[in-house]
């Protein structure tokens, strides 16, 4: 289920929880099997549509990839080259490490694995959304028209029937892990896209029970045993850390990062050029606090003299303007121009009600941007000022203290919400909008059936407006301009409030 389960407009996330619906809804097969696995219940299937492939595409040609012959009429290209792989990995077992010819299969082993996973899955889903809006005609479980919308142009291998099975195939292969384990009487801490964190015991016997589903002619393992003998620190999706702990020493899994960065992946290096892991030493400190080691307070006073700062791209001409003021009088070669960095703080002031949101251009060296002036982004003014920029610290404690909003409960096993789906509300691909929210967010367009909207706007009770945060006046004000004009402009804050409620 994609829905905004923070309830703070900032996104959508995917659950998977219990779900009702008033209204039909289109799933793909392996959704519904892992929902009969996970929930013992079988939904009311009222239609279902078979897709079958027909004959061979014309043009298909032999060829040579990375010097593998493929016959693309005869032969599953993923099927081949995982192979071929296996084969180089078998083969740099036999090899001395300091021979020429094994950093050469390395290389080569690299290169099809980069290969493999470029070609399974994001190809059939590229969309690429138009700078500027355009009259769009949306197609779902209804069809509507909308200006509102960027247009998202379909990559060349677009194909979503492809790129859904591929999901819900991925998820249905963790469904069954979670079934298992739940067989074993036991839980699991976590998954992610192709692994299942399980207690130690059970780990030989979930690998033997997928075995079988192996579609290679080799013998090549579908699950493995990996990172054997660790803790987990789990904060919420995507924010734990994989590490042991002995004689209060904390260490992570030497050669790879055991800790997820979600949530703090976006920001520049606050330490000094020396310290190079400095998502490590973070998470580091985050530990020692669950463990006693340190407190909030030591917290508070090593990262409170340093701030969080993004770098960005000026990729879109709305970014490029806010730097004109800085811009002007200066020759082309000191001008912030198109695809240059720029540095981004995270607002904590706000001024005549409107939050200060600070971008300054690149420096080698981001922290020394507080003490420079800055633009903000909403007016395009010069600003100074080291209260406009977010602590560190205070970033830290946050993530620390991050909710799982996708599962009822705080600490230990936590539970699946029940979700009521009374709507369906149209997206697009999640893209990162600096005009409309935090830098670490990524959130999707919504495709709205203005029509419809205004239509429920128009019968909705005063007393329900005003409920919802709209006072009498202007809600007599956006009822008057529908009646008379037959539009609303679907950005005002007014109007907002009323969309997210209906």
């Amino acid at each position: 289920v994609r829905m905004d389960y923070k309830g703070s407009n900032t996104g959508y996330n995917v659950g998977v929880n219990y779900l009702s619906s008033d209204n039909e809804l289109w799933y793909a097969l392996p959704d519904i099997i892992s929902s009969v696995l996970l929930t013992g219940k079988v939904p009311n299937i009222i239609e279902a549509t078979r897709y079958v492939p027909k004959g061979v595409q014309k043009g298909l040609r032999k060829s040579q990839i990375l010097g593998i012959d493929i016959d693309p009429s005869k032969n599953n290209l993923v099927q081949v080259l995982v192979e071929e792989r296996q084969n180089l990995k078998i083969q740099l077992k036999t090899i001395d490490k300091e021979d020429p010819e094994y950093q050469q299969l390395k290389s080569r082993a690299q290169a099809i694995k980069i290969l493999v996973n470029a070609m399974s899955y994001g190809i059939f889903i590229e969309l690429n959304p138009e700078d500027k809006n355009s009259d769009i005609q949306v197609y779902g479980l209804d069809d509507f028209n909308t200006s509102e919308n960027r247009f998202e142009k379909a990559g060349n291998y677009f194909h979503p029937l492809l790129a859904v099975m591929i999901t819900a195939g991925s998820k249905l292969f963790l469904a069954m892990a979670e079934a298992k384990v739940k067989e074993l009487g036991s839980v699991h801490a976590y998954m992610d896209t192709d692994s299942i964190f399980v207690p130690p015991e059970h780990a030989q016997e979930i690998i033997d029970y997928f075995q079988p589903l192996n579609p290679y002619t080799l013998d090549i393992d579908l699950l493995k045993p990996e990172k054997e003998d660790m803790w987990f620190y789990g904060i919420s999706s995507k924010r734990y850390a994989l590490y042991t702990y002995e004689n209060e020493e904390i260490k992570f899994i030497e050669g790879e990062r055991s800790f997820k960065l979600h949530g703090l992946g976006h920001l520049t290096n606050p330490f000094p050029k020396n310290v190079e892991d400095w998502q490590a030493e973070i998470w580091e400190d985050i530990l020692k606090r669950h463990y006693g080691m340190i407190s909030e307070l030591d917290i508070e006073e090593k990262y409170s003299n340093m701030y969080a700062i993004s770098r960005l791209a000026v990729s879109t001409a709305n970014v490029l303007h806010r730097f004109d003021t800085i811009n002007k009088g200066k020759e082309w070669k000191d001008q912030i121009k198109p695809f240059n960095f720029y540095l981004v703080g995270f607002q904590v002031a706000e001024e005549d009600g409107k939050a200060v949101k600070p971008l300054a251009p690149y420096s080698d060296d981001p922290q020394k941007a507080v003490y420079e002036p800055f633009i903000d982004y909403a007016t395009g003014q010069i600003k100074e000022g080291t209260h406009y920029f977010k602590p560190l610290s205070r970033t830290i404690m946050q993530y620390v203290e991050h909710l799982e909003h996708k599962f009822d409960g705080k600490i230990g096993v936590l539970e699946r919400k029940h979700v009521h789906a009374d709507s369906v509300i149209y997206i697009g691909k999640e893209a990162n909008n600096i005009d409309e929210q935090e830098l670490d967010v990524k959130k999707s367009q919504e495709f709205l059936n203005k029509k419809e909207i205004m239509q429920k706007i128009l019968v909705l009770p005063q007393r329900q407006a005003e409920e919802w945060g709209v006072d009498r006046k202007t809600f007599q004000r956006i009822k008057k301009r529908i009646k008379e004009t037959g539009n609303i402009n679907l950005g005002t804050l007014a109007v907002k409030r009323l969309v997210s409620h209906i």
